[in-house]
């Protein structure tokens, strides 16, 4: 199966402090930068683990815009629906805590708001048998996107998030977090992700995963709601493991799992994701998803 994965992708910049954030004043780190946007991390992760992908984007006419669309290239990654527009590259930048907590991120993403439902190439996104989005597209692209096909969205962050609200019966798998959640429900904070599974559902979500950090997840389809714990890991920065346990678990449905079934596999990439340092692991493969889940079942 091809997927589509439409949005984000750009370029990350992580700030890891040396110890524990000391606002209003300078704080000593590390700068690192990487490419990033969590359409394109999930497609480089799919990539990886083998997969037939393409990625429908926009980028700048820049030295950065290049770069974005020559890593996926050398990935196998088809990027003949990332266009190129007059203004910068989009960036997001965030500080990560030495425990890799993330404090703040300042996301510059206005770009997106050009990929609207009259740029994209609807024939063309119908030779995918299904599509990823991220809450980066405009709120009409993704109204125009849940009526055209098979789409899996994640919500992001809080903001964008609320573009999810009056879509959730449409989409057909959505990924957020317990926060995420609550800011789509307008139910008030949720203590836990099978609480906000069980409302998103009661709104009309058909299936998703909600994520709890170390807590786990909750993962449901129809009213039936599982808690899965995260699998055991050492972690140097949390940045990629939501980008990570979507692809292994988009990875898991092409294979023919349930949802119920696959999420153990994204949950396997988010392992090796967050102990690799970096946004996307270079050491994530299908044989080391197996083999990471296989060690957890011992």
């Amino acid at each position: 199966m091809k997927i589509a994965c439409i949005g984000g992708a750009h370029i990350d910049r992580h700030g890891l402090l040396k110890s524990p954030l000391v606002p209003a004043t300078s704080n000593p780190g590390r700068v690192s930068t990487s490419f990033g946007g969590v359409a394109r991390n999930v497609a480089e992760n799919l990539a990886r683990l083998g997969l037939e992908v393409s990625m429908v984007s926009r980028v700048g006419g820049d030295e950065a815009g290049r770069a974005v669309v020559g890593h996926l290239q050398s990935l196998g990654v088809d990027t003949s629906m990332i266009a190129v527009a007059s203004c910068p590259t989009a960036s997001y930048t965030a500080i990560v805590e030495p425990d890799g907590e993330l404090v703040l991120g300042l996301a510059d993403m206005e770009l997106y708001d050009e990929i609207t439902p009259a740029v994209l190439d609807s024939g063309r996104l119908r030779e995918h048998g299904l599509w990823f989005a991220d809450t980066n597209l405009p709120a009409q692209t993704l109204s125009w996107l849940v009526e055209q096909g098979t789409v899996a969205v994640d919500a992001i962050s809080l903001p964008k998030a609320r573009k999810l609200r009056g879509l959730l019966p449409r989409i057909e798998i959505l990924f957020g977090t317990v926060a995420q959640a609550s800011e789509i429900a307008q139910l008030g904070a949720f203590s836990n992700a099978t609480e906000a599974a069980r409302a998103l559902h009661r709104l009309g979500a058909r299936a998703g995963v909600v994520t709890a950090g170390a807590a786990g997840i909750a993962v449901w389809t129809g009213g039936d709601v599982r808690q899965l714990p995260v699998l055991p890991a050492e972690p140097k920065d949390v940045t990629g493991a939501g980008d990570a346990l979507i692809a292994g678990t988009l990875f898991g449905l092409t294979g023919g799992r349930t949802l119920v079934e696959a999420a153990p596999l994204g949950l396997a990439a988010a392992a090796i994701t967050v102990e690799s340092g970096a946004t996307v692991a270079d050491n994530l493969t299908a044989e080391a998803l197996y083999a990471r889940l296989a060690e957890n079942c011992r």
